[in-house]
């Protein structure tokens, strides 16, 4: 199995790790729109979102991989 499609398995199996990913998208969204427009009080703020997102990714695939380890070899 290649490591793309490995990643892809975990992170769409990983339930919390898909709001991760929608707040990612929401974070990077404004900071271009910050910074595009010049408004650095938008691309600021969405920087806060970004710890947020990286929270969840790793409790997500932590829990994820809790769970690989408790099932064991087949």
């Amino acid at each position: 199995m290649s490591l793309s499609d490995t990643v892809k398995r975990r992170l769409l199996g990983c339930r919390i790790c898909l709001p991760g990913l929608f707040t990612a998208g929401i974070a990077t969204t404004a900071i271009v729109y910050g910074l595009r427009t010049d408004d650095m009080v938008t691309a600021l703020g969405a920087l806060l979102l970004v710890p947020s997102a990286i929270l969840l990714f790793a409790i997500g695939l932590g829990r994820e991989h809790s769970m690989l380890s408790d099932r064991g070899p087949n």
